[in-house]
């Protein structure tokens, strides 16, 4: 098996080992707010417990690229696999804010291991790095999506807590999966260019856009979109809408993150990023004068391809450091997912949601200018290769 063929099947492998991985996680965003008194937790704290895994991640991710420098990518795979099982079964075996703050910091630890695992092995080759990331992305929702739709049906047999003890087996799979990923020549590896530090990397401009589509879509867009729904229907029915937004978003990123790939791969990234982030600009504007159903499909489409564009980008900006950018665009996405819901609980008391999005829309306006006029956009078009 050539060298190319082995990065494609390592990509797939990890990428199963993270969506089967996520299992737990995904379930626990839908079961933990409906049932936080049987969890022994308040709301308060559920919002805490959603964000803390992002929040932990923020500070590590360079300590975690250093610890797979030392024990090896695919032992660290194998790891990260391990512990998101671990997290998933102490869901439902122990309740009280402290016992779960620990399992969410654990999970929080391993999907940043697992994620770098997927992204190294789409970054060995720059050649074709947009399809690989673009498979990585699609793999990923599966299991979240499969666990979402029948997961919550089986808990309503088994109980909320004790569906986690089956998913937490289930997501042991993982661990098998990862003894099949093979070792590369990594002595060209971007992991070898970090050091082991627990810090916040300074942002460039390409990380400030990446800050506001975690902040905006992942988080504000994500919390309010079933809230906006409500003025236009009953309670059950926004629910339902919100509901069913949310989960065509993970079955459009399963399509559109690898066609977005591919097509960066063939006419370079600029085009393709350039398009999206003009769409994702006007999907937080449509959504502020209340357009909801055209908004919403703005920011689903061009949420799936930036998933795959950014880090896309990140590889083509800094072509001999592409792990770092990846490593600092994720923790700015995850600042932004974790501090988007704590402002838009703070803001619903001064101002309407759409006014949020209208907000959005201005600052990601001004963060896409400094981009432009920025050295990483420069950067950018002077490393698009077109791939026939």
């Amino acid at each position: 098996m050539n060298n190319d063929k082995l990065i494609y099947k390592n990509v797939w492998i990890s990428s199963w080992v993270l969506s089967v991985s996520l299992l737990g996680d995904a379930l626990l965003y839908v079961i933990l707010p409906v049932n936080a008194e049987k969890f022994g937790v308040s709301m308060v704290a559920v919002g805490f417990l959603l964000a803390i895994n992002r929040i932990i991640r923020t500070f590590t991710y360079n300590f975690i690229v250093a610890f797979g420098q030392f024990v090896g990518i695919k032992k660290l795979a194998t790891i990260g696999a391990f512990v998101a099982a671990l997290s998933s079964l102490a869901y439902g075996i122990f309740d009280g804010i402290y016992l779960l703050t620990i399992s969410r910091i654990a999970w929080g630890l391993s999907y940043a291991a697992l994620l770098i695992v997927t992204l190294h092995y789409a970054s060995l080759n720059t050649s074709r790095t947009g399809t690989r990331i673009g498979i990585s992305r699609s793999v990923e929702q599966v299991g979240p999506l499969l666990v979402m739709a029948l997961g919550t049906l089986f808990a309503a047999y088994v109980g909320p807590q004790t569906i986690f003890i089956y998913v937490g087996f289930l997501s042991a799979l993982g661990i098998f999966l990862a003894f099949f990923l093979r070792e590369l020549d990594e002595t060209e590896s971007p992991v070898s260019q970090h050091s082991k530090t627990f810090s916040i990397p300074k942002p460039t401009s390409i990380d400030g856009l990446i800050f506001w589509m975690g902040f905006g879509i992942d988080g504000v867009f994500t919390i309010t979109i079933a809230l906006m729904w409500v003025q236009y229907s009953s309670p059950e029915t926004a629910i339902i809408i919100g509901g069913l937004i949310l989960a065509v978003r993970r079955i459009s990123e399963m399509i559109v993150a690898p066609l977005a790939g591919r097509i960066s791969d063939h006419l370079g990234a600029t085009l393709p990023l350039l398009s999206m982030l003009v769409l994702c600009g006007v999907g937080f504007l449509l959504i502020g004068i209340g357009n909801l159903i055209l908004g919403s499909v703005a920011l689903v489409l061009c949420r799936g391809a930036l998933g795959t564009l950014f880090p896309t980008a990140a590889a083509k900006i800094y072509p001999g450091d592409a792990m770092s950018a990846f490593t600092r665009n994720q923790a700015w996405r995850d600042i932004g997912a974790a501090a988007g819901p704590l402002a838009t609980g703070v803001l619903l008391g001064i101002i309407s949601a759409e006014l949020i999005h209208l907000l959005i829309f201005g600052l990601f306006t001004i963060t896409s200018s400094w981009f432009f006029v920025s050295g990483d956009y420069k950067k950018l078009g002077g490393h698009t290769e077109r791939i026939d």
